[in-house]
């Protein structure tokens, strides 16, 4: 579990205070058992019983508890916050070869699970937990919103180009990964071998910290889940997209800028809102930005309430 985990609490003290964990203010730990999943569970319970929920994703090289960035604030606002470590990260525990298909299916278990406990759900993703939390908005009926840091469309060469390591991954690579058999999915990569993870924060000494992150940028992951992030399609294509949703783009974002997001996001046709998350980086932890995402969120939640 997290309390003896010390990256996430090294970590705090580079964060505004208002962004840290506190005795205040800290979640608690637990599993949801789904098929051969067992989830870990970061649950952080605001403080008043407006019925907003808020289901947090992370992306490739994250889990749950370096959510807490944003979740500590929201929870402060009086919102319930769920932040799950997806399959093959964190402390969830999974048989078998994890795929971006069990993400989605987590992902859509637990927001199910929400809405039976609260009025309304809001799912927010980070990384590549932005497309995430776009498909399981897609399928399980009943989020009210949306929020995404990026929103990226594997199909799209532009950002297969962004999401590698280098160009030469991207054009040789990542295009190949689709005609791995399946006897070698199982194998496991580091995932800074063939991803950006040094663009993952633009600051060097958190950066140096998260590499060496066992449940996170520092692990390992199997090829097969590479593969079928690669091969996935959207449930629904944007221009068919109903539920609202808002798209907070860190300014200095050095691995996918806000034109490869918005290749995505343009085509939405359900009521959208952008911002950009000025001087922040992909993981938006540095001021004025953080703080934007924490007032944009808030703000976009009472739109949809």
């Amino acid at each position: 579990m997290y309390t003896n985990d010390g990256t996430w609490q090294k970590l705090q003290m580079f964060l505004p205070e208002r962004n840290r964990i506190s005795i205040s203010c800290a979640p608690s730990e637990m599993f949801s058992t789904f098929d051969r999943t067992n989830i870990h569970l970061d649950i952080y319970n605001g403080h008043s019983n407006n019925g907003v929920t808020l289901v947090l994703f992370h992306g490739v090289g994250g889990n749950g508890r370096l959510l807490s960035f944003i979740a500590a604030p929201l929870a402060k606002r009086g919102y319930k916050v769920v932040c799950p470590d997806l399959p093959g990260y964190g402390y969830t525990e999974y048989e078998g070869i994890p795929s971006y298909k069990t993400w989605i299916e987590t992902g859509v278990h637990i927001v199910r699970q929400e809405l039976q406990r609260s009025k309304k759900i809001f799912v927010l993703g980070l990384s590549a937990g932005g497309m995430l939390a776009y498909n399981v908005a897609c399928l399980a009926h009943g989020v009210s919103g949306v929020i995404v840091t990026t929103l990226l469309d594997n199909r799209l060469k532009p950002v297969r180009n962004y999401s590698a390591k280098n160009k030469l991954q991207a054009r040789i690579a990542l295009p190949l990964l689709r005609f791995i058999p399946k006897q070698i999915r199982h194998l496991k990569i580091p995932v800074k071998a063939i991803t950006n993870m040094k663009a993952i924060v633009n600051n060097d000494r958190v950066l140096s910290l998260l590499l060496q992150d066992k449940r996170g940028a520092g692990s390992s992951v199997h090829l097969g889940l590479l593969c079928s992030m690669m091969e996935s399609i959207p449930a629904v294509e944007p221009e068919a997209f109903e539920i609202p949703l808002l798209l907070c783009h860190p300014e200095k974002d050095c691995w996918t800028p806000e034109w490869i997001s918005r290749l995505f996001f343009d085509r939405i046709r359900s009521p959208k809102e952008l911002c950009t998350l000025k001087n922040a980086g992909h993981f938006p932890i540095e001021q004025p930005g953080i703080t934007q995402l924490e007032e944009s969120v808030v703000s976009f939640i009472k739109k949809y309430y």
